[in-house]
């Protein structure tokens, strides 16, 4: 079962925000209302929409659904203005260059806002805002970075501080603490790098998060063309595929043949090495020349039901 605020995390290229908006799309066929939280330079899920970039403020980009890309700036602002009516005190101290310069350096500052709107959106949107959103999916960082923010809370609060910080350090802590209230997954392709990746960050996120991500999600599988053996005398169907062709076009489709059973034999190993369930989002090259990106989140909602289908 998937909880309230689900962050997306695994290595740059993997499709984390494809698989982001796949989840988010799911939910909102269910009828909830998410909201896909990116942490990104520029938005890359609204023009899957034909939608306008989106910035800090939420934009609708599908029924039930929608997007905002995270800013730092935007969030103190929000923190100290909205949320703690001190406009003097921002305007006078947080938006001095020299202050902003200051907390920009301080390390896991923009971790922890980012970590802070994410629990002020699961928790008290609706009574501040009367925003209400049923389900946050969070487009977070690349591995490395994104696997650091369970640490944040902990090395933040080792650190003696009092006052605001405490206080949203405590809020954002028993919020990841909860496993009814947030979870992990975990985006692979079956490449070398991808499953490397996954295996040496998959128990620093369960030792910081106090848990295992709940499933890994397998993009770009090969898994519907079954199981493939490393000799492609051995196959069946590619044997009856490359009989009646040329020598060279025979051993151009024995390479190709030999990368998918590579990465078959990467894909099996993943999902023996991991005690989680393991989801196939097959690679949609296979049976499509050029998809859109639209077309790719559509049919990996498809593919990641299992998530959703029990509330």
């Amino acid at each position: 079962m998937c909880p309230r605020v689900v962050f997306v995390l695994g290595k740059g290229g993997v499709g984390r925000s494809t698989i982001a908006a796949a989840l988010g799309l799911g939910f909102a066929g269910r009828g909830e209302r998410v909201l896909v939280v990116q942490w990104a330079l520029a938005d890359a899920i609204s023009r899957w929409f034909d939608g306008a970039p989106a910035g800090f403020a939420e934009r609708e980009i599908a029924p039930n659904l929608a997007t905002m890309n995270f800013s730092t700036d935007a969030s103190l602002r929000e923190y100290f203005v909205d949320h703690l009516h001190l406009r003097a005190f921002y305007r006078a101290v947080i938006s001095n260059r020299h202050i902003r310069s200051a907390t920009r350096a301080a390390p896991g500052i923009d971790e922890l806002m980012f970590l802070g709107r994410i629990t002020w959106l699961a928790t008290r949107a609706r009574d501040e805002r009367g925003w209400s959103y049923d389900r946050v999916i969070v487009d977070a960082p690349a591995m490395g970075h994104g696997a650091s923010l369970f640490a944040i809370p902990h090395a933040t609060r080792a650190l003696g501080l009092g006052g605001l910080l405490a206080t949203e350090c405590a809020r954002v802590d028993a919020l990841l603490a909860d496993p009814a209230r947030s979870a992990a997954i975990v985006v692979a392709t079956p490449e070398e790098l991808a499953v490397e990746e996954t295996l040496e960050f998959w128990p620093r996120i369960a030792r910081d998060l106090g848990r295992p991500p709940i499933a890994v999600i397998v993009n770009r599988s090969a898994r519907s063309l079954g199981p493939l053996p490393i000799d492609a005398r051995a196959c069946p169907w590619f044997a009856r595929a490359a009989e009646t062709t040329a020598p060279a076009t025979r051993e151009a489709l024995e390479g190709v043949y030999a990368r998918l059973a590579r990465r078959g034999a990467r894909e099996a190993s993943l999902r023996e090495r991991l005690e989680a369930p393991a989801i196939a989002v097959d690679d949609a090259l296979l049976v499509e020349e050029a998809p859109s990106p639209h077309t790719i989140a559509m049919r990996a909602a498809e593919a990641i039901a299992p998530l959703w289908s029990a509330r």
